[in-house]
């Protein structure tokens, strides 16, 4: 591939489905050749500026730089049509138009000046400018990676012939089985604990998968027009998941496995420990009762010891009691002279303190005293006095004396601090208390003046007299206290030797207690073990009784587990296969590929794998499922596999979901971790897109539609790169910082998508769409909460309490798992742990109790509530009925929700039930009829109403098609559908080349027809027949309407189903009419009794998010006929509250403000013909009537008109045409139809109007005939149509319409009051020549149109005219309402004789419809089960190709019929040339 990059201009276009490896391979070659890679960086705002800036870039490049570059380009990046013409101008001639400005062109000339002049040419602009050109085309390279898928390439491919003709075109295709294989081994290698001859073995298998789902895609094309792709990205994909779920699965196994098993061992443990706890516990009882024996001797002796005790203290109790009363009274006694003592004890501190005032100094100064002061002298005289030995007082007590007796003045001061004051003779003290303390001048203050020493001894004189009275009281005191104190100490000895022996003896009591308590202490732990082993005993017990059906059902699960680990590769690789693959395929396709395909061929291979594995037992559980189901996601086994896919897939998913039921589920499972919810048509949405990838956010698209945004490609494909520790993401041109909590979800609501490669490579795709027995499941539930409400709360409740349970029983497992295996230490130590343990288990036990009745009450419930499955089992048929009404005409798109409210609005309307105030008068019964009849009412009403609702919205040529679908789908239902006979019924098979002996009045074509009916075994006789009662037979089919006629002999006792199939080969012609009787007798003449167009019927239905959408039709009036509803019900706009707008080049923002001001402030908008501005249809209209609902005023309503698109131009938007309720107006099928629709344009007023009323109301008549002929002559062939057969209806097609009857008219009250007689002539040529005629061009259809109005305008129409065989005018004495009851009593059944022709007028385009109906009921067929039902145009052309080829005869030996002509005469030349012709 990359060899070209050498060559000069080496451009490539690789072609492949998007997934295919294109971008891959083209970076390596370029890796390869050493060339950079530029690729645009597509953003929301990338637009034609940003890429002609960056091909400016790569021209710098290239052509200045020199430098060689590959410019890759995939289609998903051309967001403008744009881009490719200058791409086309790239590849062609390098010169891209309009991309340089003269400066830029003098930069890159200036560039490559130098190197012209090395080539030796002139560096003129010119020749710098080509060698700048032609060095551009030789250093870029461009790369355009495209994919075949739709017709994109081929339109642009034609558009712009450089990208196929400047182009080296590189096919892609899918990987071949050895590729596949290749790829797989390569990948599976480093998968762990797989042997080697397995790892073949599945990549064989995964190879195969592959294959099989591409076969698969084949098929869901073919057999139900729903795409799917597959890519080697995708199978890469289901590698990747294969080795990460393998791994994770392998790991959540182990995971469960150990904690079982140390639930197990725990439990083990327990039960191990009984047996020794037991033996325990009786050799501790052992030991206790012999503590206890020791115990009870301990207190015996104790007792004993205790009376001697007892004894001993009693005695001892007198000796005490006088000891301490002894005791009592010497410490008073001694308290007492304490008290005295403490008085004398200032006296003595005063004396000394008088004796430490003196010193030698003093008593020196006073000693030298010649005559001192007599009190001087006293004082010396007092302490001779005091001092006398043995109480003897000198009688020489003067000065001199006291001078002597101071003699040595230390021994004297000595002798008196030494003097004994305690037996101071009594004679002396008084003496001095006589002679000179009496003395008033003998005290310290007076003598101090005298002298100090003096003053000293003066103090200690007083005080030492002072203190001897004070201790003549105390003396006698301490006296009597010593003898106390002698007493005391002696009756202390006594009792000190009677306390020692009660000491003795209590030591003796307290050394027995002391062995008492220990004993006590030994027998109390002795039964604290005891107990404590009984304990345990009695837990280990509890726990393993407790917990016996755990532990074998966890070791049955442990074996499972051990068996299941070892075929978890097989089940995993079904599991990836189903996840990767499964998601878009319908719920037969996807059981088809896992028991048909992948689990077969696992078989096969040997690969290991649990018996009978289903892709779900892997991938989730009940707890899930309830969990699921608690978050709002259906129960059906769809939806469950698709949310086993959306939890378990590694790419994005993408639901395909008409019906809402995923987003739902979305929505309630991420609410509570703040979902983000955009839509690809906000403004900016790119912003919300970068703050959840920054933040973990998950993010919810909703409303994709088929293309989705390039700048999202890096985020739906996860285009990540590592920078150090952060993960990075690249939008467009802004770096974001990648969480890797983010989710992404996508959602579309178009049922049918055919998304690109790209995304279903990129995306895993998920089918929501509702199956019938989901949708009958959900409206089993609609309908019971209508008719039962407790009923259906009931069943809601269980459901949630079943889901509640199921959560609840496996927390609990869970619990009791985590908490034995967290256990610290001994598990029968912890008493808490047993007994949450214990509690859990209660819990369990209540709740599997619980469960068991519940599901008994269920049943119960689920019986009361089967009664009213027939309403939902009706319903979910005709949903799906009208949901691929789509086949028939784009434009019959249907939402669930609408649907809902119509279901809910036939219920409230069914007569028979409590109440009837939504039931029309005529209709109510006024009493509760039975159960039973009430069912049959439901089914009947809910039917005709959804029938009716969808009905007003369809177009003639449709109605009887999908009430014979709806027909056949009820007889199916009731099992009363043959399918070979409904087949017969559909295709009209034929066996040509037989003879045929009936030639004269059965064409081969017929004959044919009877051939291959005779196949069917109840038909094997009516060839014979018809050959054997011809006559009868020729009768029969000779007739105008057989169908209201026997047929032939036994044939007519046939079923009337059966007999449809002798009108599908003898009558063909008459095989609508057949059927229309037949729907009737089947389930009512309503079902095909077209309802003439009714807006104020259609507006009941509407509602501020619901439009009206009305399709126009040749003069129809829908402005007309909305104003006339809306000044009925005073809107209008006069009062400012109806708009209309009428959609054309500008008209596109009067239409939003209008639509916006009603929307916000209340009133009407009418949009008309919105199909002229289908850009702004599909993109801000679309998206505004998405969200209608929202804020909308009460009173606000929309209303839409539009032309069905032909086929080949876009159609309207289908989110827009489901919301919408869908109204068509067209004139209907039938010549009685038609003059009622015709005779309602008049009423009583207007009949009233004219003076001449009689001959008024003649004229009307005659005139809506005449309109109604007019308009259904058509059926009979018009010739100027498209495919036209037959001009036997008119040359040309005319648009007549209500607006020239109305304008006749009022012409003819206008004529009738202004003459005398009724101008006939004035008349015929007003409606012939100008109103009616003013359409008709050609010469033979005004004749044939004047040939009526003569025909039915003359005086003969007063007097009573025939309007064609068997009908006449009314009289002109009826009112409308009359008339309209005439009509239908004495009307014939329509011939061709009512228009005036022939009866075999009507066989061609009799035949054309029968076609056309039976060809259109092929289409509704699903593919199973109808063959080549809803055929693509290229199959139908083949399979007509192939009947024509079947038919032909075979060609002309040319050379043999040479060899046998002897003479070539003009004849025979003719003759072979003819033959070569043929040939």
């Amino acid at each position: 591939f990359f060899t070209f990059f050498r060559t000069c201009r080496g451009n490539a276009m690789l072609v492949g489905v998007g997934g295919s490896g294109k971008q891959s391979l083209a970076r390596l070659a370029a890796y390869i050749s050493g060339y950079d890679v530029f690729q645009i960086a597509v953003s929301s705002t990338y637009g034609v500026a940003d890429f002609k800036e960056n091909l400016l870039s790569l021209y710098t490049k290239a052509g200045a730089k020199g430098q060689p570059v590959v410019f890759l380009m995939t289609d998903n990046q051309i967001v403008k049509e744009q881009f490719l013409v200058f791409i086309n101008d790239l590849l062609s001639t390098g010169i891209v138009a309009d991309l340089f400005t003269q400066e830029d062109k003098d930069t890159f000339v200036n560039a490559v000046r130098n190197e012209v002049k090395a080539t030796g040419q002139l560096d003129t602009a010119e020749n710098c400018w080509d060698f700048f050109i032609n060095k551009v085309r030789r250093y870029l390279h461009v790369v355009l990676c495209f994919s075949p898928v739709g017709d994109k390439f081929r339109i642009r491919a034609r558009q712009f012939p450089a990208l196929v003709n400047c182009t080296q075109l590189d096919w892609f295709h899918g990987w071949p089985a050895e590729a596949l294989l290749s790829v797989a081994q390569r990948f599976l290698a480093d998968v762990p604990n797989v042997a080697m001859d397995l790892r073949g073995r599945m990549a064989h298998y995964m190879a195969q998968a592959h294959q099989y789902v591409s076969e698969a895609s084949q098929q869901y094309i073919e057999s139900f027009r729903r795409y799917n792709y597959t890519t080697p990205k995708s199978y890469l994909e289901l590698i990747a998941l294969y080795k990460t779920l393998l791994a994770q699965k392998r790991a959540e196994l182990q995971a469960a496995k150990e904690r079982l098993q140390n639930g197990v061992e725990k439990i083990a443990q327990a039960s191990a420990q009984v047996a020794d706890l037991q033996q325990n516990l009786r050799e501790e009882q052992i030991v206790v009762e012999e503590k206890k024996a020791q115990t009870d001797a301990l207190i015996h002796s104790i007792g004993k010891e205790k009376a001697v005790v007892d004894e001993a203290v009693e005695s001892s109790r007198e000796d005490e009691e006088a000891a301490s009363k002894l005791q009592n009274e010497v410490q008073a006694f001694q308290e007492e002279c304490t008290r005295d003592l403490a008085a004398a004890e200032h006296v003595i501190a005063d004396a000394e303190a008088a004796l430490n005032s003196l010193d030698k100094g003093s008593l020196g100064e006073l000693k030298s005293f010649g005559s001192p002061a007599v009190e001087v002298v006293q004082v010396v005289a007092a302490c001779m006095t005091l001092t006398a030995s043995g109480g003897k007082i000198p009688k020489d007590l003067t000065w001199a004396a006291g001078k002597k007796y101071m003699g040595n003045v230390d021994a004297f001061l000595k002798s008196l601090l030494n003097f004994d004051k305690d037996n101071v003779p009594e004679n002396c003290v008084a003496a001095v208390e006589k002679e000179y303390i009496s003395n008033p001048n003998f005290n310290v203050e007076f003598i101090k003046n005298k002298s100090s020493a003096a003053a000293g001894l003066c103090g200690w004189v007083v005080n030492i007299c002072k203190y001897f009275r004070i201790y003549q009281v105390v003396a006698p005191k301490r006296a009597a206290l010593a003898e106390a104190n002698r007493k005391l100490e002696t009756a202390n000895k006594k009792l000190t030797g009677i306390r020692a022996k009660v000491k003795e003896l209590n030591d003796r009591v307290a050394a027995l207690e002391q062995s008492f308590m220990k004993a006590t202490e030994d027998k109390n732990v002795a039964i604290a073990q005891a107990e404590k082993t009984g304990r345990k005993a009695q837990l280990a017990d509890r726990l393993v009784n407790g917990l016996s059906g755990e532990n074998k059902r966890w070791g049955q699960t442990i074996k499972k587990m051990e068996v299941t680990g070892g075929k978890l590769i097989g089940d995993v690789l079904l599991a990836a296969a189903f996840v990767s693959y499964a998601g878009p395929f319908n719920m037969l396709l996807r059981n088809q590929l896992v028991e048909q395909r992948w689990r077969p061929d696992l078989i096969e291979r040997s690969i290991p794998m649990t018996d009978g594995i289903k892709p779900l037992d892997l991938l989730t559980d009940d707890t899930a499922r309830a969990k699921w189901a608690n978050e709002g996601l259906p129960i059906d086994p769809l939806s469950v596999e698709n949310g086993a896919i959306i939890t378990n897939a590694s790419r994005w998913p993408l639901m395909i979901d008409p019906q809402l039921q995923g987003i739902k589920w979305i929505k309630n499972r991420e609410e509570a971790n703040g979902l983000v919810i955009v839509q690809q048509s906000q403004p900016k949405y790119i912003d919300k897109v970068i703050h959840c990838i920054e933040n973990g956010l998950p993010l919810l698209f909703e409303n994709l539609p088929i293309d989705i945004d390039a700048v999202m490609d890096p985020v739906l494909g996860k285009s990540t790169v590592k920078r150090g520790r952060n993960t990075i993401m690249k939008i467009g041109d802004a770096e974001v910082e990648y969480d890797p909590k983010f989710r992404l979800y996508l959602q579309t609501k178009l049922a049918n998508p055919h998304y690109k490669p790209e995304i279903a490579a990129q995306t895993t795709l998920v089918n929501f769409c509702v199956t019938e027995k989901g949708l009958e499941d959900q409206l089993l539930a609609l309908v019971v909460d209508h008719e039962r409400p407790d009923l259906q709360e009931q069943a809601a409740a269980l459901v949630r309490q079943l889901a509640e349970y199921t959560i609840t029983l496996k927390e609990l497992e869970d619990s009791l798992l985590f908490r034995l295996a967290n256990a610290q230490g001994d598990i029968l130590e912890d008493i808490e742990l047993i007994e949450n343990l214990e509690e859990t288990k209660r819990t369990a036990v209540e709740i599997e109790e619980k469960v068991k009745q519940a599901k008994i009450t269920e049943v119960s419930i689920s019986k009361a509530r089967e009664v009213y499955r027939p309403v939902a089992s009706r319903g979910s048929q005709v949903y799906f009925l009208i949901d691929n009404l789509n086949a028939l005409d784009r434009v019959y798109h249907y939402s669930m929700a609408n649907y809902v409210a119509i279901l809910k609005k036939g219920m409230d309307t069914t007569p028979g039930g409590k109440d009837e105030s939504n039931v029309a008068q005529a209709e109510r019964l006024g009493e509760e009829v039975d159960l039973e009849r009430r069912v049959e009412l439901l089914v009947e009403t809910t039917c005709y109403v959804i029938f009716n609702y969808v009905a007003q919205g369809l177009f003639e040529r449709h109605k009887l098609i999908v009430a014979t679908q709806l027909c056949m789908a009820v007889l199916r239902s009731k099992g009363e559908l043959q399918r070979d006979k409904f087949e017969f019924l559909l295709r009209g098979p034929k066996e040509m080349g037989v003879d045929n002996p009936l030639t004269e009045w059965v064409s081969e074509s017929v004959w044919g027809s009877v051939q291959a009916l005779k196949e069917l075994e109840d038909y094997a006789s009516l060839p014979d027949d018809l050959v054997g009662s011809s006559k009868r037979w020729k009768e029969w089919m000779e007739l105008e309407r057989p169908e209201d006629e026997p047929l032939p002999g036994d044939w007519k006792r046939m079923p009337e189903f059966d007999r449809l199939l002798l009108f599908r080969a003898l009558r063909p012609d008459r095989l609508t009419a057949a059927m229309r009787k037949f729907v009737t007798n089947m389930i009512g003449a309503k079902y095909v009794t077209s309802q003439p167009y009714d807006l104020e019927r259609s507006f009941q239905d509407s509602a501020p998010g619901t439009p009206i959408l009305m399709f126009l039709s040749p003069g129809v009036d829908v402005a007309g006929s909305v104003e006339s509803l809306g000044s009925k019900l005073g809107v209008t706009s006069d009062a400012g509250r109806y708009v209309s707008v009428s959609l054309g080049q500008g008209q596109e923002p009067i239409a939003m403000n209008a639509l916006t001001n009603a929307h916000k402030n209340g009133g009407w908008v009418l949009l008309q013909n919105i199909h002229l501005t289908i850009d702004w249809t599909s993109g801000p209209l679309e998206k505004r009537i998405d969200k209608l609902a929202e804020g909308a005023h009460a009173d606000f309503r929309l209303f839409l008109s539009a032309e069905p698109p032909p086929a080949l131009e876009r159609g309207l938007p289908i989110s827009l045409l489901q919301n919408s309720i869908k109204l068509t107006n067209e004139p209907p099928e039938g010549l009685r139809p038609n003059l009622r629709r015709a005779y309602n344009q008049f009423n009583e007023e207007i009949l009233e109007s004219c003076a001449k009323q009689a001959e008024f109301r003649t004229i009307i008549f005659a005139l809506c005939y005449f309109h109604a002929a007019l308009l259904e002559r058509k059926k009979f062939g018009v010739g100027n149509l498209p495919g036209a057969t037959s001009g036997i209806g008119w040359n040309m097609n005319y648009p007549f319409n209500t607006g020239d009857l109305l304008c006749c008219g009022q012409c003819a009250v206008n004529y009738l009051e202004n003459n005398v007689k009724v101008p006939w002539d004035d008349l015929r040529y007003i409606f012939g020549e100008i109103m009616y005629g003013g359409h008709i061009v050609e010469d033979w259809d005004r004749r044939l149109a004047n040939a009526y109005l003569f025909n039915y305008f003359n005086e003969g129409l007063l007097e009573g005219l025939e309007m064609f065989p068997s009908f006449m005018a009314p009289p002109n004495s009826l009112n409308h309402r009359q008339v309209l009851e005439y009509i239908d009593e004495t009307m014939p059944q329509e011939t061709p004789v009512a228009f005036g022709l022939h009866p075999n007028a009507e066989i061609g385009f009799k035949l054309r419809e029968a076609e056309t109906f039976c060809n259109s009921l092929v289409q509704l067929q699903p593919r199973e089960s109808g063959g080549e039902g809803g055929m693509s145009k290229e199959e139908k052309a083949k399979m007509v190709l192939d009947d024509l080829g079947d038919r032909l005869p075979e060609q002309f030996d040319m050379e043999d019929i040479r060899s046998r002509v002897d003479e070539v005469t003009p004849y025979v030349m003719v003759a072979i040339q003819v033959q070569y012709q043929h040939n």
